[in-house]
């Protein structure tokens, strides 16, 4: 059986998303835009690795978990 990979663009995640991206899974708090409009930063209910932050371009795509 395959199984289709779900994609959604940084700035359609909302709270609660899981989502994984370079080897990061993690779970959405709250996404913000930074100063420049560019970029989002995404706080992060738990992840894989301890980050409790980070900061993501406009337009990257995340796979959805």
């Amino acid at each position: 059986m395959t199984t289709t990979m779900r994609t959604r663009f940084v700035e359609d995640l909302a709270p609660g998303d899981r989502f994984s991206v370079d080897g990061l899974r993690a779970v959405v708090r709250s996404a913000v835009p930074d100063e420049t409009g560019d970029n989002l930063i995404i706080s992060l209910v738990n992840s894989s690795d301890e980050r409790d932050v980070i900061t993501l371009s406009l337009g990257t795509k995340v796979e959805i978990l």
